[in-house]
């Protein structure tokens, strides 16, 4: 059991001033003295604080002007099927996808293992960009088998969630996922995708995505901004609409 020392006690108290009054995102925090004297403790306890709270994602911190209230990080669930766009939607945040490409391709050796489909099979390859307020925040490659799918590339996918177009289009009943959540770093196109810098670390999310009847529907990797995503491991969440 971990023990609350005051400098945890400070960085779970400056969270409850973050949730609890008209702070919003972006606004600066009271001043280190500030809250030394709010808490009654020393400086060095209050940096400490802070410094938990940098590392957490709820602040960020601007040279010579303090620390300000980060952006909201975007929940995703390690156990269901994510709920990108209703958990942006939820949040209040603007949200679009930019299409960069969707094309009719054929399943390779390595795809062939992921996808669970034989060599040769027909799919759709499909890659977005995901803006949060007007922030790119993740790049989204999918593989949509194309018997799941037919004329997927017809289809908006800009405007509608791709899972939203699989079970309403055509009648795909999305049920299990297998995922993988790993750290990388950017290589030259996705630093230039995300405008990022080479070598700046990502959070890749992998898996398959499959029907009630455990058929694949699609296989997903995602790269997404580490200060703009967190993932819990909460099972009892429901089950919501996906992106």
């Amino acid at each position: 059991m971990k023990l609350l020392t005051l400098d945890i006690i400070v960085c779970n108290e400056i969270k409850y001033l973050i949730e609890n009054t008209p702070l919003q995102e972006g606004e600066k925090l009271p001043s280190e003295r500030e809250l030394t004297e709010r808490f009654e403790v020393q400086r060095g306890t209050v940096r400490t604080g802070l410094k938990l709270l940098l590392q957490e994602g709820w602040i960020c911190a601007k040279e010579r002007s303090g620390y300000f209230v980060a952006p909201r990080r975007i929940e995703k669930n390690v156990y269901r099927i994510s709920s990108t766009s209703q958990t942006v939607a939820e949040m209040g945040k603007k949200q679009r996808l930019k299409l960069l490409s969707i094309s009719r391709q054929e399943v390779g050796k390595d795809l062939s293992l992921k996808l669970k489909l034989p060599i040769g099979t027909k799919y759709y390859a499909i890659e977005r960009i995901r803006y949060v307020d007007d922030e790119k925040v993740s790049l989204e490659t999918s593989a949509v088998p194309y018997n799941v799918a037919p004329d997927l590339d017809k289809k908006d996918l800009e405007s509608h969630s791709l899972y939203d177009v699989l079970e309403d289009d055509y009648l795909n009943n999305i049920a299990f996922s297998e995922q993988e959540i790993i750290v990388v770093e950017s290589d030259e196109y996705l630093a230039k995708a995300l405008s990022i810098p080479t070598g700046q670390k990502l959070v890749k999310q992998q898996g398959l995505v499959m029907s009630k009847e455990k058929e694949p529907i699609e296989y997903i990797e995602a790269y997404m901004l580490m200060d703009r995503f967190v993932f819990v491991n909460n099972d009892l969440l429901p089950k919501k609409g996906r992106s």
